[in-house]
């Protein structure tokens, strides 16, 4: 435990040294309208986020230290540097900066009751054999949401061969999914779980490192986490019993809504749930998903 934790120190140590160099002495370039457009655009057709006109100066600060990385002068030739890059590298770096990661654990927390309360003694009630149940956090972000539903399977179902049982965890975003992976976070992170979550599920750091958690091994194992552009198809070879996207539709535009919905419906059993974020909506959307309750609906 307390090895892992120093190589994360060091690992943290080393990113605020060698994070984007200084830049001391260099003014932030400026990015025009046509720079910013063809950025956005590059942005939606590989990843259908939508980058409004708003968000110029946001990616124009998120996407500076790149400029000096590489030593360019314009944004149009980190464009046309990413267009260039027959690795990928650079257009997953670019995706990585321009996509946003808010989330928490028992973040809107009537899905997750909904789950612990409702949806799994049912699941329950159904499985006479070993569970071989599929569970998706689709953009997962850093590992929260997924480790929660983990969280809440354990404490469900704490007399059942767990074994069978996978959640899936994926994002577009590699930074995040590098944290989520170590599963390694500060105390505050865990603050919104009750005391005794927070005992059963997560080893405390000591000394130097105290204020800093590490999810449990019971926790972790049940988790799988990987990289996913959602605009992509979707390489699982079985179905769901849960999908959560949560807060994910929100930064896409009505009609990739709309075809990622009917992907989600594809590739979840008969009776599966998807879970949407509060603030989004399926009412506005072509589906064919029946209404269970606010943002929980039922193949």
């Amino acid at each position: 435990m307390v090895a892992t934790f120093a190589k994360e120190k060091a690992r943290q140590v080393r990113g605020v040294q060698g994070g984007g160099g200084s830049g001391l002495g260099m003014a932030m370039p400026e990015i025009t309208d046509a720079e910013f457009n063809q950025l956005s655009q590059l942005v939606y057709q590989h990843a259908g986020i939508h980058l409004p006109p708003q968000k110029k100066e946001l990616v124009r600060s998120r996407l500076t230290k790149f400029l000096r990385n590489r030593k360019l002068t314009s944004f149009h030739d980190y464009y046309q540097m990413v267009l260039e890059d027959t690795t990928g590298l650079e257009l997953v770096g670019l995706l990585d900066a321009v996509s946003t990661n808010m989330t928490a654990f028992w973040r809107e927390p009537k899905h997750f009751e909904f789950l612990g309360q409702e949806l799994l003694p049912v699941m329950r009630q159904k499985c006479k054999r070993t569970p071989q149940w599929r569970f998706w956090s689709a953009g997962c972000s850093s590992g929260e949401e997924p480790y929660t539903i983990a969280m809440v399977l354990l404490n469900a179902i704490p007399d059942k061969d767990m074994s069978g049982v996978k959640i899936y965890a994926s994002d577009i975003n590699t930074q995040v999914l590098n944290q989520a992976q170590r599963g390694i976070y500060p105390l505050s992170r865990v603050e919104p779980l009750s005391p005794e979550w927070r005992r059963r599920y997560f080893q405390k750091g000591v000394n130097q490192f105290e204020g800093y958690v590490r999810v449990k091994p019971v926790v972790k194992q049940l988790v799988e986490f990987f990289r996913l552009n959602l605009m992509e198809p979707f390489p699982f070879k079985e179905d769901f019993d849960v999908i959560f996207c949560r807060n994910v539709m929100i930064y896409f535009e009505k009609s990739t809504q709309t075809e990622l919905v009917r992907k989600f419906h594809h590739c979840l059993k008969p009776g599966g749930y998807l879970f949407i974020g509060h603030s989004e909506s399926l009412c506005n959307i072509s589906h064919q998903f029946a209404y269970v309750k606010p943002t929980i609906y039922r193949k």
